[in-house]
């Protein structure tokens, strides 16, 4: 004798799978949200810094991500040769462009759970910035720790 399932038990039986796999995915936190986000890697530091760089460090805020990717909006706003290229609610990814036309990349990334945001600056051509990248990020720094006070 064999036993018949209906349709709806059948679905439940091939479905049981997917379902505990997704229910393990939400339970289970994000790298992102268990731990604190590191610092941006610079492969090479003639042309590129990053908030571990020596005299930078990451730009805290208080609150949460949301707030923060606020403020960090806010202070780009006060850069026009800046164009953002891809973002995200803990990412944002920005071309600067220098007035010889020279394009670097900027990255931000929200550290939601230490309420930091680390960034890395770096050219994207030569091997030498001539210090540019360090001294945008300071700038942007400066104008970020101001909007903050606000």
């Amino acid at each position: 004798m064999t036993t018949r399932f209906s349709p709806h038990a059948q679905l439940l039986v091939k479905l049981t799978p997917l379902l505990l796999t997704l229910l393990l995915t939400l339970l289970t936190p994000s790298r992102s949200m268990a731990q604190e986000v590191e610092p941006l890697p610079c492969e090479t530091t003639s042309n590129c810094v990053n908030s571990a760089s020596e005299g930078l460090a990451p730009m805290v805020y208080t609150g949460d991500a949301a707030r923060g990717l606020t403020l960090l909006k806010a202070t780009l706003a006060h850069f026009p040769e800046a164009t953002l290229t891809a973002g995200g609610p803990l990412r944002l990814e920005l071309i600067f462009r220098t007035m010889l036309g020279f394009k670097d990349e900027v990255v931000f990334v929200l550290d939601p759970a230490g309420q930091r945001i680390q960034f890395r600056s770096r050219s994207l051509m030569g091997r030498y910035d001539f210090g540019k990248n360090r001294s945008r990020m300071v700038a942007v720094v400066t104008q970020f720790q101001a909007q903050a006070r606000n």
